[in-house]
């Protein structure tokens, strides 16, 4: 029994275990800082990550073992050094993980089409008279919370559409249901709204397409037979493969296998943006459309 303790195997043991440790932040890694294969799709690309990081650990290993845990204390100053002077953490290292095995094993999209059944002309017009996109104020809060949640690193690798994703999380994360007046269909203007982040469903439509206007994207409110909900346009139906993985990438425990719902208008991507959904892209409250409220830029 003794033998087996001896400090040659012991540290054989160490390395080992250190081999198959430093596999997992190393695939985080090459996934965010290496573009993914564009002819293999985001979870196949997730696998060759992981299989590409355990291929480096056996080779370090067979080089050195001293290299491969000068590796592994690599690692930790690099996360150390992240945490000190960046905003990428431990957490996020976490964060990034959980997404992989999210998006390698999450499901495909699902396709929805918009075809509104009727108009509301005079709803539309009190809808547009309650937008704020140009308020200072709005202005403000918009540019606060879209930077609030995710690192830069996100935004340089995916975009803009991660500060509205920022926003969505900020706004349902915070955002209290309490109905209009008896008797009073209450549109709260978006200055109202970001002061006390309560209302109804068309209060909560109207300042989330206020605050995506506000950081310069596209917005757009849906009416269906007892609801309104906002939907933002994220790019053309053939990025809904890429937009699925940053929202899988950004939302990994509120996805949880599920599928991103959107409406196709003339090649453009609109995913839902309701509170009623638990990540951008959620399902729908109402399949049944009544008509769609659009804004000029």
């Amino acid at each position: 029994m003794m033998s087996k303790l001896k400090p040659q195997n012991l540290a054989r043991f160490l390395v080992r275990f250190i081999q198959i440790i430093v596999v997992f932040p190393m695939a985080v890694l090459i996934s965010f800082y290496i573009p993914p294969v564009s002819f293999i799709d985001y979870e196949t690309n997730f696998l060759l990550c992981v299989v590409i990081a355990a291929i480096l650990s056996v080779v370090i290993t067979a080089i050195s073992r001293k290299l491969i845990v000068a590796t592994f204390f690599g690692f930790i100053g690099f996360i150390f050094f992240s945490s000190t002077f960046t905003s990428y953490s431990v957490d996020n290292l976490y964060s990034d993980y959980n997404a992989m095995l999210v998006n390698m094993t999450s499901s495909t999209n699902k396709v929805s089409y918009f075809k509104p059944v009727r108009g509301t002309y005079f709803q539309e017009r009190r809808v547009k008279s309650a937008m704020q996109p140009t308020h200072p104020a709005v202005r403000s809060f918009a540019v606060e919370n879209s930077t609030r949640y995710f690192h830069d690193e996100y935004y340089r690798k995916h975009g803009k559409v991660v500060r509205y994703f920022s926003l969505f999380k900020h706004i349902r994360l915070n955002w209290k249901y309490v109905n209009d007046p008896v008797g009073l269909d209450y549109y709260s203007p978006p200055t109202e709204s970001i002061s006390l982040l309560a209302g109804d469903c068309d209060d909560y439509a109207i300042l989330m397409a206020s605050a995506i206007m506000a950081v310069g994207g596209e917005a757009r409110v849906v009416i269906s037979s007892s609801h309104m909900y906002t939907e933002v346009k994220v790019g053309k139906v053939e990025d809904l493969d890429n937009i699925g993985y940053v929202v899988r990438t950004l939302f990994p425990d509120e996805v949880n296998g599920g599928k991103i719902h959107f409406h196709e208008t003339n090649g453009e991507l609109w995913i839902n943006f309701d509170y009623t959904a638990h990540y951008p892209g959620g399902p729908f409250l109402e399949p049944e459309l009544y008509s769609v409220i659009s804004f000029n830029r």
